[in-house]
């Protein structure tokens, strides 16, 4: 129970009893009482503020997924007017393309492709010039 006092030895806590006893004689139990109702109130309190960071968490995840399946359905629904005018289906994906935020790796992947390409191809030794 008083692990939170490792330092105190039996004397200091014999005293530390005796203090108590002789401030709240009479009044013990009422005092037992009131700590056990603050303790109370507060354990209640810090499950309440955790359920409502479990609630907040859950909110986040339902408005994540209540976006994603608005932006599924414009999609769905860009399918007839690409067939009606296609041009403004590729403008609007190119819109999309470019505002899109770009991963940090994009470059050094473009690296990596380019190098790979250059492998790929065939050398071709320049032709010597002729004087």
């Amino acid at each position: 129970m008083l692990g939170f006092l490792p330092s105190l030895g039996f004397q200091e806590m014999l005293v530390l009893a005796v203090i108590g006893l002789l401030l709240y004689g009479r009044n013990l139990p009422e005092a037992g009482r009131a700590l056990g109702r603050v303790v109370t109130q507060l354990r209640r309190g810090f499950q309440e503020f955790k359920d409502q960071l479990d609630r907040d968490g859950s909110l986040r995840e339902v408005k994540s997924t209540m976006r994603d399946a608005a932006q599924e359905l414009k999609r769905v629904a860009e399918v007839p007017r690409a067939a009606v005018d296609p041009a403004r289906a590729l403008r609007d994906l190119t819109h999309e393309a470019l505002s899109s935020p770009v991963p940090e790796a994009a470059p050094e992947a473009v690296r990596e492709a380019a190098a790979a390409e250059a492998a790929a191809e065939p050398q071709v030794p320049p032709e010597p010039k002729q004087p």
